[in-house]
């Protein structure tokens, strides 16, 4: 059963997401986003400078779930380490309002 809706537009402006991701104001939403970080051996450096490179051309969709959150989901070859081939990472990201923009990481893994 499919509990969200899918839209073929980003729900949130691209560049208030990179903005946010160059300030570091962001938020890992849950123990496995966490987790798959975490296994990847990233940063909150390399978390903020992969989405800080996001480009409009990889946007996937938008997911509207019933309890209305909505995130942007983003596929990009991100590189943290010169000496390993860059990891095709899956991100699901959306926009907090608290008073400030905060990236909210829903997803971030391989």
């Amino acid at each position: 059963m499919v509990d969200y809706i899918e839209s073929s537009r980003p729900a949130y402006p691209l560049d208030d997401i990179r903005a946010a991701a160059d300030q570091h104001r962001i938020r890992y939403e849950g123990r496995k986003v966490s987790s798959d970080i975490r296994n990847l051996l990233y940063t909150l450096e390399d978390v903020a400078n992969c989405i800080s490179g996001l480009q409009t051309r990889q946007f996937q969709k938008s997911l509207k779930y019933k309890d209305s959150s909505c995130y942007d989901v983003y596929i990009r070859d991100f590189r943290h380490d010169e000496d390993k081939p860059a990891d095709r990472i899956y991100m699901k990201l959306r926009l907090l309002d608290t008073g400030q923009l905060v990236i909210g990481i829903g997803s971030f893994h391989v």
